[in-house]
């Protein structure tokens, strides 16, 4: 197992000197961390599947003599997104969504922020987009305040959610996007910006050359981008033909409370496969973090030709009922998750196990099977359902698989059912899972490895060529030449 503490006092050099102001007094900022402590071991199903108990313990310790002399919400943020880390679960994470107003305000919305926005290419920094005049676009970053991007990243993944060793999860959420932010997240309370200002060191087609820009708030970033005709990223569902290959793009699979008819969609496009009797499907999944994985079964059960059993997990649980002494910091969205009472038997070891475990799923190949040549873009944004999905693909042998490892773990995921912690002095907040799938057999710490690695070039995404993309559409042509 791999180090996961760091030094206390490179530590207390580093928090001392980001953040000198103290807002957080010692008893109260500790008291959070008992708190955190008390509710990843009493409520984490998975959270010794990587993780021993002396290390959780030894993280805990650290980060208490951290904030003996007072601490403020920027320290104990990243404290606990350190912390959450070390579990070495995707769906456990200080989630920017489900922070108090006042993390956001004093955290989020500060003026600390890069205007450009960052993508990282075989370990290369491109600047997306720029809401700097003198910054275009497609350039590259090789510095910020003298720190390289390999620098960057290094010191960034201790505070990055992942299943196990699944890196390349960790890596993608330095990008500027949905799924990523840690350089709005973290970087900025690692290193603020000198008096309003980051010192970059640029690469575009005149050279390389030095620049100080100010830093920005996330809203001030947006505007300028959407003045200059910039659109944000979006979850909408795409499909268009265009020959005799079809693109589907597939962002999500979340669509909790909203009215997209995803049925409807997935039936419309089949449909008009068949009919057109269009040869060759592409399906994009690379920017899918999951949702829902009844859609993943639905979009299967389309690309099967034969009748496919997902693989079996036993559910299992850390408590029968949660503990009032916690259930006062816990929000969900069904309450329900916090009484198992006669819904769960004590395991042999800390976990319960529900009574009604899920049946064997079998997905059967849909009526309107589409009997065409498929190819599924993958890549580690892919956790959860997404990862879900590409592991049922890569086992039943429904379509190939092109792109980058997954995120996710063979070894199973924490998730479907989440409580957020909202710890009392900080207001940070905390996704912990409440549920663990465990594998009923013996399986690599590992994602999901595509059949053809296609992995974004530097050059070409600075171009503006989505090289996987390219290389699925070579592969097509590859094959219909060989059929002829």
């Amino acid at each position: 197992m791999r180090r996961l503490i760091l030094p206390i006092l490179f530590l207390l050099l580093v928090f001392s000197h980001a953040h000198a102001q103290t807002s957080i007094s010692a008893e109260d900022a500790q008291r959070d961390l008992r708190i955190l402590k008390r509710g990843l071991t009493e409520l984490h199903p998975g959270l010794y599947r990587y993780l021993t108990v002396e290390e959780l313990d030894a993280e805990f310790v650290s980060a208490m003599q951290v904030v003996a002399k007072g601490s403020d919400r920027a320290t104990l943020y990243l404290l606990v997104s350190r912390i959450a880390a070390s579990v070495r679960c995707g769906h456990t994470w200080t989630n920017f969504l489900n922070q108090s107003e006042a993390v956001k305000r004093e955290l989020f919305d500060r003026a600390d922020k890069l205007p450009i926005t960052l993508r990282l290419v075989q370990k290369r920094f491109l600047i997306d987009e720029s809401a700097v005049q003198a910054i275009e676009a497609g350039s590259e970053l090789l510095s910020i305040d003298e720190m390289s991007p390999t620098a960057i990243v290094k010191e960034l993944m201790p505070y990055l959610r992942a299943d196990g060793s699944s890196d390349g999860k960790r890596v993608a959420q330095i990008d500027h996007g949905e799924n990523g932010g840690a350089m709005d997240r973290v970087y900025p309370l690692l290193h603020p910006p000198v008096d309003g200002h980051f010192r970059l060191r640029l690469r575009d087609h005149d050279g390389e050359r030095d620049l100080v820009v100010s830093a920005m708030t996330v809203e001030q970033r947006s505007k300028v981008l959407e003045h200059a005709g910039v659109k944000e990223q979006n979850d909408t569902w795409t499909f268009a033909i265009n020959g005799n290959t079809a693109l589907m793009t597939l962002p999500t699979f979340a669509f909790w409370r909203g009215e997209f008819d995803w049925k409807s969609f997935l039936a419309n496009s089949f449909a008009r496969l068949n009919k057109e009797k269009i040869p060759h499907l592409i399906i994009d999944i690379r920017r899918n973090e999951g949702g829902d994985d009844a859609i993943g079964r639905a979009l299967l059960s389309r690309l099967l030709r034969h009748a496919y059993t997902q693989p079996r997990s036993r559910v299992e649980s850390a408590y029968e009922r949660v503990p009032y002494v916690l259930a006062r910091y816990l929000d969900t969205w069904d309450f329900s998750f916090f009484d198992r009472t006669d819904q769960v038997v004590k395991g042999t070891g800390r976990n319960w196990i529900l009574r009604e475990q899920p049946a064997a799923i079998t997905i059967e190949p849909s009526q309107d099977a589409y009997m065409g040549d498929s190819i599924v873009l993958i890549g580690p944004d892919n956790s959860s359902a997404g990862y879900l999905l590409a592991r049922d693909i890569k086992a039943s042998g429904a379509a190939t698989l092109v792109g980058q490892t997954t995120g996710g773990n063979l070894r199973g995921l924490n998730g479907g059912q989440l409580a957020w912690m909202t710890l009392p002095a900080s207001g940070v907040a905390v996704d912990i899972p409440l549920i663990a799938a465990m594998p009923v057999s013996d399986l690599p710490d590992a994602g999901i490895t595509p059949e053809v690695i296609a992995p974004p070039l530097f050059e070409d995404a600075a171009a503006g060529i989505d090289s996987t993309l390219a290389l699925a559409r070579k592969l097509i042509k590859q094959r219909r030449g060989r059929s002829r």
